[in-house]
């Protein structure tokens, strides 16, 4: 891909066409940049398994259900998975907006929660405009 410059005027163009060497300068355009991805910030004492209670945590809860799992750019609840597009400090903790699918064919959906880790073992998780739910973390 070549940029022209004719008379005052910029074409992007496969090729440029011949014209008098005063009025065109032919510029080898360079490749664009990928886009950097957004920036991520998790507190790291939030990444891990979280329960509800310690029998959530447990194995035989095979449908994951009151469970929270937290990596850099993932969230899964229960058998849910999310990525994570942006965060945002909040007070202690930090506010979450991700993009999730509930399953095979089942359309995407957007979620936003607040997370506030309390001690190493404790986990607040605040619903879209809810009151906080505690979470223990998993062995």
């Amino acid at each position: 891909m070549k940029i022209c410059l004719t008379s005052g005027v910029i074409l992007l163009a496969a090729a440029c066409s011949p014209a008098p060497a005063s009025e065109t300068a032919a510029i080898e355009a360079a490749p664009l940049a990928p886009m950097a991805p957004p920036e991520i910030a998790i507190l790291t004492n939030l990444l891990g398994r979280w329960g509800v209670t310690m029998e959530a945590c447990a194995p035989a809860n095979a449908s994951k259900d009151g469970v929270v799992v937290i990596t850099a750019s993932t969230v899964a609840m229960g058998l849910d998975a999310c990525t994570i597009s942006s965060t945002t400090p909040e007070g202690a903790g930090t506010m979450m907006v991700l993009q999730c699918k509930s399953g095979e064919g089942a359309a995407d959906y957007e979620r936003n929660f607040s997370v506030v880790s309390s001690t190493p073992e404790t986990m607040t998780w605040v619903k879209e405009g809810g009151a906080g739910e505690p979470y223990v973390r998993c062995p």
